[in-house]
């Protein structure tokens, strides 16, 4: 199980917004400053992310909860989202050069596949099921206990 600390937005009767920053594994090894992944990472500001998740129960604004994610569930959507264009690509192309067999002909058939690979993957994404849960509450603001 990933797990990961999000903070509470706001909650609505069976669903909670999350909050978090993304974080990046740089800074934490003994490269420091001579790593150039790392000196990218300190250069961009860390990107907010939310996320509504369905709950049976109410959290105040500023509650901090520990979520989950299966490692399964999570190289599933990665290879959703990842391989589905590459597939699209190169059958694009392949298909492309059998028909024409002219460079530019192939191109814009593996830029097509690769736009209709996408697509699939994003119309199979929404229709997953949610596959993050709330394993607990962390902390709650002081004043909402």
């Amino acid at each position: 199980m990933i797990e990961a600390i999000g903070t509470v937005v706001r909650c609505e009767t069976g669903k909670v917004w999350l909050s978090w920053q993304s974080q990046s594994a740089c800074g934490h090894c003994e490269q420091g400053d001579e790593c150039g992944t790392g000196v990218v990472a300190k250069a961009l500001k860390p990107k907010q992310n939310t996320l509504a998740l369905p709950c049976d129960r109410q959290y105040p604004p500023g509650t901090q909860l520990r979520l989950g994610i299966a490692e399964s569930d999570l190289l599933s959507a990665s290879a959703l989202v990842y391989l589905s264009p590459l597939v699209g690509l190169l059958l694009g192309a392949a298909l492309g050069q059998a028909l024409s067999g002219q460079e530019g002909w192939t191109i814009l058939a593996a830029l097509a596949g690769a736009a209709v690979g996408s697509g699939w993957a994003r119309k199979r994404a929404r229709n997953r099921p949610q596959q993050i849960t709330i394993l607990g509450v962390l902390g709650v603001p002081v004043g909402n206990t």
